[in-house]
């Protein structure tokens, strides 16, 4: 069993990549903007300013991704991942279940070209906004840099490139 990781600022490409890699090798995507669009939709708003929407997001994404493992099966997760502490809790899940840990971190080292990307992706999540750039420099401003072994992945590559290098890292 494997717990993979898709972590990378919003709009860097990390989504097409993380589906991509699931439906080789059958293994289910969660991604976080789905299960809190899912929230919206539900018109549920966090009580505690302290615990903002992306905390009850994380929270169903380990949830997911344990129950995966409780079955037997291996999970794709699919966020920003910008704090040590959900990537703590992930860690000791796949510790806790003996699964490998794969982290591919994607992002876009042209910044004029992720914007372009950014301002035309239509990804049609029911209930969930397209984000401005501004969000993208605010997630920016606190992004972790990961500090362990990863794959990273530059989208200035061709997609196939960086698919057939994600495929190589997971097998």
């Amino acid at each position: 069993m494997k717990l993979i990781i898709f972590s990378g600022l919003p709009g860097a490409g990390k989504s097409a990549l993380a589906e991509a890699v699931g439906q080789w090798f059958g293994i289910p995507v969660f991604a976080k903007d789905w299960l809190e669009a899912s929230l919206l939709r539900c018109e549920l708003v966090p009580t505690n300013p302290e615990k903002p929407l992306g905390s009850a997001g994380y929270q169903l994404l380990t949830m997911l991704a344990e129950r995966q493992f409780r079955l037997g099966q291996s999970v794709i997760l699919d966020s920003v991942a910008s704090t040590q502490s959900i990537r703590s809790t992930w860690r000791a899940l796949a510790r806790q279940f003996g699964v490998d840990w794969r982290v591919i971190e994607v992002l876009c080292s042209d910044e004029s070209l992720h914007r372009t990307r950014l301002a035309h992706r239509q990804r049609q999540i029911p209930g969930w906004h397209e984000l401005k750039w501004s969000e993208v420099e605010h997630v920016k401003s606190y992004f972790a840099p990961w500090d362990e072994p990863r794959l990273i992945l530059d989208t200035l590559a061709p997609f196939d490139q960086n698919l057939t290098q994600a495929l190589s890292y997971c097998s």
